[in-house]
């Protein structure tokens, strides 16, 4: 805990710790027209996953793309339409004997637990050597995340490692969905969806900005869903690109910390300066995000520790489930690092970060 969080401790009346719902933190500040249609489908799957029946389910499930991507203020739509990427797979979401007496909130918040594309961008693993530039693709992401021409749809865009990443999220998800000892199963996957997709989906800006270099070097443009029209080969529009992914990339882990801190099980599994802003601010994710923006990019005497880690450093999240983690963490004392400490933020939420 910072020394200045901790006055505010000391000195504060500590609020009462507030459950927080993962379907309700993922929906706040997206388009408004793109939450309201997410919730309109996520009507009838709750109905149909929560009563037993043999029909399959043939609705949609994936939401319309859309050129504006947040209901920040001010914000301008982007030359490409951006949907929601579902953290848990759509072909779980199909299989009703998966989630068998599952219930309407819980059902919610794994239907819910989702991501804008846009934010799912990631360096690719380089080659080795002095390879050509344009020979390899240094950054990718979801689909339409990255593309090579300024052009709708998903002509252009550059997804190299998409498969691997999102095996790996499915199969950390899969551990967890088949850990029928947990207390709260379906509440445990709501939660693994997200720290998978944090893990594996989006790359945090110490590991994008070894990319630089090796994007400037590119013979032709990239361009990013999140920064527009402007060429990722110049510094700056790197820098915003970086930006709105770390913007995303770190709320997503304030607010998947702070459903984790809401539940007294999954609480020890929180990281300290996390868990700390959160309880200071009643588990308000938002509030302690800020709090922490705050104060990291403020008298530095004060300032919290922050976690400067190249790439992810949470453990391998398909050899426990989310329960053996939090069960091996009582038992030992020992924090198994299901989710990873806070690290830098940009100084302001960059214009296209969500609302």
């Amino acid at each position: 805990m910072s020394a200045r969080n901790s006055v505010r401790y000391v000195m504060g009346k500590m609020p009462p710790k507030q459950h927080r719902r993962m379907a309700r933190l993922a929906r706040k500040g997206l388009n408004p027209v793109v939450k309201q249609q997410l919730k309109q489908l996520q009507t009838p799957w709750v109905h149909w996953i929560t009563h037993p029946g043999a029909a399959a389910y043939n609705a949609a499930i994936r939401v319309t793309a859309k050129p504006l991507l947040t209901s920040r203020p001010g914000a301008l739509p982007t030359f490409v339409g951006t949907g929601l990427d579902e953290n848990v797979a759509t072909r779980l979401l199909k299989q009703r004997a998966n989630l068998a007496g599952i219930t309407a909130p819980q059902a919610e918040d794994i239907f819910g637990s989702r991501s804008r594309t846009a934010d799912l961008v990631w360096r690719t693993a380089h080659p080795g050597g002095a390879p050509a530039p344009g020979s390899w693709e240094p950054i990718a992401g979801h689909t339409p995340a990255i593309k090579d021409q300024l052009v709708g749809g998903t002509k252009g865009a550059r997804t190299s490692e998409h498969n691997t990443r999102d095996h790996a999220r499915e199969h950390a998800i899969n551990t967890t969905v088949a850990d029928v000892a947990s207390p709260n199963r379906f509440g445990d996957i709501a939660v693994m969806s997200s720290l998978a997709t944090i893990k594996h989906m989006a790359s945090p800006s110490t590991e994008l900005n070894l990319a630089k270099a090796d994007m400037a070097a590119m013979p032709t443009p990239r361009y990013a869903a999140l920064t527009g029209t402007g060429d990722l080969r110049q510094p700056h529009h790197f820098d915003s690109l970086v930006a709105h992914v770390q913007e995303e990339r770190e709320r997503k882990k304030w607010e998947v910390g702070a459903v984790m801190h809401g539940d007294d099980r999954l609480s020890p599994l929180v990281p300290p300066v996390i868990r700390s802003y959160l309880g200071t601010h009643g588990n308000d994710p938002h509030k302690a995000m800020e709090s922490f923006r705050r104060d990291v990019h403020g008298w530095q005497m004060f300032a919290p520790p922050v976690n400067t880690s190249v790439s992810s450093d949470t453990r391998n999240l398909d050899g426990k489930s989310l329960h053996q983690m939090a069960t091996k963490t009582q038992q030992t004392g020992r924090r198994q690092r299901a989710l990873s400490d806070a690290r830098i933020l940009p100084p302001v939420a960059p214009g296209n970060s969500r609302g």
